[in-house]
């Protein structure tokens, strides 16, 4: 899995619609945790889906506290990098240092509603939502936790995936040599990590992966 900023950055940050900007306008004159609550309104768990924001240059940080002041469901993506010396040398001893993945862009979770939208663009530091035309682009859960285990090896996004996943289904691998193939999961390790058997030239390779580099079906 590959953290790709240029295809973030491509995309469209979508501005307000006549029925958005009424319904803003309609929630100007509440509290900011009010109106940032009306992100999070749905009935359901599956009413909910994952979008990508964009925030103002350094306002992520603000953005990720009052999205989680206003129990709004978010994710601030952050990568783990290896400081290195001038000329590119790694310096020895080092612990690994935390920093933003895609610095102007976070992830939410919310009903994809006009009420949601409006509530979201009054949250100070948030300038849009990727998508085209007036639609925005939903990003599908298991995407989203992929991406946690991938940049941050979080143990809660591992936990979730594996739930979904049952030995002996089927599954796709998203990358690396035996990208686009098909196994069957064999094993599920308790490191965070599957056992799927491969078809190739005819027979079953078993290859060992972690849960971000395979899809379900």
């Amino acid at each position: 899995m590959r953290a790709d900023v240029k295809r973030l950055s491509e995309a469209e940050i979508i501005g307000p619609t006549d029925r958005q900007t009424a319904a803003i306008d309609k929630v100007r004159a509440m509290s900011r945790r009010s109106q940032a609550l009306l992100a999070a309104a749905g009935q359901s768990e599956s009413a909910l889906h994952w979008y990508v924001i964009r925030t103002d240059a350094h306002a992520e940080i603000d953005v990720d506290n009052l999205l989680g002041e206003a129990n709004v469901e978010h994710w601030l993506p952050f990568m783990k990098v290896t400081d290195r010396r001038r000329g590119g040398r790694k310096k020895e001893g080092r612990e690994p240092v935390r920093m933003l993945a895609w610095p102007g862009y976070m992830f939410v979770r919310v009903d994809p509603s006009p009420e949601a939208w409006a509530g979201l663009r009054t949250v100070k530091g948030i300038v849009g939502i990727l998508g085209a035309g007036e639609k925005p682009f939903p990003v599908k859960h298991e995407k989203v936790l992929q991406l946690q285990v991938f940049l941050e090896g979080s143990v809660i996004a591992i936990g979730e995936i594996a739930k979904q996943l049952k030995v002996g289904e089927t599954v796709r691998v998203n990358q690396g040599p035996f990208a686009t193939h098909n196994g069957i999961v064999s094993e599920l390790c308790e490191d965070g990590r599957a056992r799927v058997e491969v078809m190739l030239f005819g027979r079953a390779v078993p290859i060992t992966l972690g849960l971000d580099e395979i899809d379900k079906g």
